[in-house]
């Protein structure tokens, strides 16, 4: 009987693994496919060529990986987006505006703008942390070039219903990406959190993005540690891995190291070489784009397109390897994409949306209000996406924040209805900048400026500027900001100049040199986008150092020292400005007017009574006529009315206004200013032709017309003319220019060289 009974257990534990066998082959489950994509900038466009021909032949993917814009690509994926959706958001997405800390110039507010086009760069900073009694201002300076606010604005808005914390295995496509902790150089895996942060952390390339802060981590590109995370996919449950390589073989030529992107392209290849074999024995279909004469930063549109082409063809080429998968898995039942949760929903920017609530975090009270009525982004109102990108365009223009995050929420209440959330990051308050610019007339120059407490939106601002060249200049500002009411400011400018000034028949000049100072109290607002204004009250002190000997301090005594005259006066000025650049621009107007009134001040220097009004009105139009012709109608006038002094007349001449004095009115053609008396009217037609990408060619003519000025002896033309061609070239560091010029008054030709922003 015992031994009847242990034949009997033998027979049924071989039996099992047989009938385990056969019921498996009645629930058959499919094995699971990753994709694995890795980080290359631009060249992160061949991905979604990959994807849109795995689509195609019905290729399921289960899983997806990516590092920095694979992380980018691989992500919207995992949302649902399709290749051909992706394609056209990674074409028309504005890639320089989107990775830099700059936001659309007509955002911004008058002052940021004269800034950005003053100064090569600006560096914020703050005073440290004076409780625990430290002062370490390197400690405040930012981390990176880039802050990326604009990436992770960018990523919450094409992530409306996943941008909230969430396992990111809960997405349509389970999904996970790669950063680099800096602290510890470890990689992190980004599988759970805040979606639009995750992919922002996994691209931030160290030195040009600033760091991101996850978890006790301080996380970079995760390009650094693991470029082509196969090894990740099959972490997260993939039996199959399909890779996607961008990252090139080190190049071993001088030559080709000589640009920026090849550059970064190289540090990238350094850094993955030791696990990029490793990962690529791990795929079971490795495929390579050939992307070659694209660098990391080629986010044109025709470059886009071309390299999603290729990556379709490189999938394409792959045919075989890829039916024999689809074969394999079809073995399961019918196979092709599936989502396991909706796909993301898509708002399109025009259709309007209802705010069920607005929250504001991270500003002080008293800035509130106005922030809140500034955005116009209220709780109870119905919006659209372009103008919620709109207003925060606007709170970002004022400079005071660093940063400022949306994000949007689906009211699951309510159709169409959503949450709007916006984080404000207050900006380091001191800035520190520095300009500079070379020209045929007064060489290098070097622009300094110290602005304390400037990156606040309200209460007490100090700033310094130091103008260094041939001719001095220093100013200094001290206001106090009560945002709403304007600021009230009190300012003092120096200007030494030093010009040759033409006499009224041009044929011979006289050297001023000229102590200018100026001090003023006024209000203004800079805080109306496109317009700007000013009033107030100033005082103007000027003195000709030609005056300056022994024989006149002896006869005039200390205080006349230099001939000094003393102007009190009341003033008024205007800014209009709505263009798109402020040195090539295509479109828009920008307009200037100042009236003041101005009386000798007798209480300081014994002089003539004098009292008098002065006008001026400068305008430019821009005319995109054509994809490169731009018409550029200019003019320019000035009157002066009352017993005046020579101090306010009229001076025109070189290409820049109010290079040498405040009314100096630019005329090309003279390189010289020439003096002009009371009335000045110029008009001018620029014919500006985009040769290249950033290369220009001028026409420019112009025209003078002066009522009581009649340039040669003899002659009763009030009229006369100029004219210049230039060439001119948009550098990194500002306007390079060139004018060949010629005028009617001296007859003779002249050259003007410029390189850098003027100031």
């Amino acid at each position: 009987m015992k031994k009847a009974a242990t034949l009997l257990l033998l027979t049924l534990l071989c039996l099992a693994p047989a009938k385990a066998q056969q019921l498996s082959n009645t629930n058959p489950t499919r094995p699971k496919v990753g994709i694995a994509l890795s980080g290359g900038g631009a060249k992160g466009a061949a991905h979604i060529g990959v994807l849109k021909y795995l689509e195609e032949i019905g290729i399921p993917i289960d899983y997806v990986t990516g590092t920095s814009m694979g992380s980018i690509i691989g992500g919207l994926y995992s949302l649902g987006y399709t290749p051909d959706e992706l394609a056209k958001l990674i074409a028309d997405i504005d890639w320089p505006l989107y990775m830099s800390n700059n936001v659309d110039r007509y955002y911004q507010s008058s002052t940021i703008r004269a800034r950005k086009s003053t100064y090569l760069f600006s560096v914020p900073f703050g005073s440290g942390n004076f409780q625990e009694k430290s002062f370490n201002i390197l400690s405040t300076l930012p981390s990176g070039v880039i802050n990326g606010a604009s990436l992770i604005n960018l990523f919450s808005q094409l992530s409306i219903g996943y941008n909230d914390s969430l396992d990111f295995r809960q997405l349509p496509i389970p999904f996970a990406c790669i950063a680099t902790d800096i602290l510890t150089g470890d990689s992190v895996i980004l599988d759970h959190g805040r979606f639009p942060k995750a992919i922002r952390s996994s691209m931030a390339i160290p030195g040009v993005f600033s760091p991101v802060e996850w978890e006790g981590h301080m996380l970079a590109d995760g390009g650094m540690v693991n470029n082509f995370p196969v090894d990740l996919c099959l972490k997260m449950g993939a039996d199959l891995v399909i890779g996607v390589e961008l990252a090139e073989e080190l190049s071993s030529d001088p030559e080709e190291m000589k640009s920026l992107p090849q550059q970064l392209s190289q540090y990238l290849s350094i850094a993955v070489q030791n696990n990029r074999g490793e990962n690529r024995l791990l795929c079971d279909i490795y495929l390579h784009p050939d992307i070659t004469g694209y660098n990391m930063l080629s986010f044109t549109a025709s470059a886009i397109d071309t390299m999603v082409r290729r990556g379709y063809e490189c999938a394409k080429a792959h045919h075989d390897e890829f039916m024999a998968l689809k074969q394999r898995l079809e073995a399961f039942g019918p196979c092709g994409k599936t989502l396991q949760a909706p796909r993301v929903k898509t708002i399109p920017p025009d259709d309007t949306i209802f705010l069920t609530s607005v929250l504001y975090r991270g500003i002080i009270q008293s800035d509130a209000h106005w922030l809140i009525n500034k955005g116009k982004l209220k709780e109870g109102t119905a919006s659209t996406l372009n103008q919620i990108k709109k207003a925060i365009g606007i709170l970002i223009g004022t400079g005071a924040y660093s940063s400022i995050l949306y994000n949007i929420y689906p009211d699951d209440s309510t159709a169409q209805s959503y949450h709007l959330i916006i984080d404000f990051e207050p900006a380091e308050p001191h800035l520190l900048s520095l300009g500079f610019r070379y020209d045929s007339q007064e060489k290098a120059s070097l622009l300094f400026h110290l602005g304390i407490n400037e990156q606040k939106l309200s209460g007490f601002k100090l700033g310094f500027d130091a103008n260094l060249n041939y001719n001095i200049r220093f100013a200094t500002k001290l206001s106090w900001c009560n945002i709403g009411l304007g600021d009230i400011n009190f300012a003092y400018r120096y200007h030494n100049s030093t010009m040759n000034l033409g006499s009224y028949d041009t044929a011979s000049y006289t050297v001023w040199k000229i102590n200018h100072h100026n001090f003023s109290l006024y209000l203004s607002e800079f805080h109306l986008l496109n317009l700007a204004f000013a009033f107030g009250l100033e005082e103007d002190i000027y003195s000709n150092q030609n005056s300056f000997s022994l024989d006149n301090i002896l006869y005039d005594g200390i205080f006349q020292l230099y001939k000094a005259h003393a102007y009190f006066g009341t003033f008024f000025r205007a800014l209009y400005d709505n263009l798109d650049d402020a040195y090539f621009a295509t479109r828009g107007i920008y307009a200037k007017t100042d009236i003041g009134w101005h009386v000798e001040n007798k209480y300081l220097f014994k002089q003539l009574d004098l009292s008098f009004l002065d006008i001026s009105l400068s305008t430019q139009t821009y005319i995109q006529s054509s994809p490169r012709l731009t018409l550029i109608p200019q003019l320019a006038a000035r009157l002066v009315l009352g017993h005046n002094s020579i101090w306010y007349d009229n001076i025109v001449g070189g290409t820049i206004p109010g290079r040498y004095v405040d009314q100096q009115l630019a005329f090309v053609g003279l390189n010289r200013p020439i003096h002009a008396n009371d009335l000045v009217a110029i008009a001018r037609l620029d014919l500006r032709y985009q040769l290249f990408n950033k290369t220009y060619l001028y026409l420019m003519p112009n025209v003078i017309y002066s009522a009581d000025w009649i340039p040669t002896p003899g002659s009763n033309n009030h009229i006369n003319f100029g004219a210049a061609i230039r060439a001119a070239y948009d550098s990194p560091i500002g306007p390079l220019s060139l004018d060949l010029n010629w005028n009617n008054l001296t007859h003779r030709l002249g050259l003007y060289l410029n390189l850098g922003y003027v100031f």
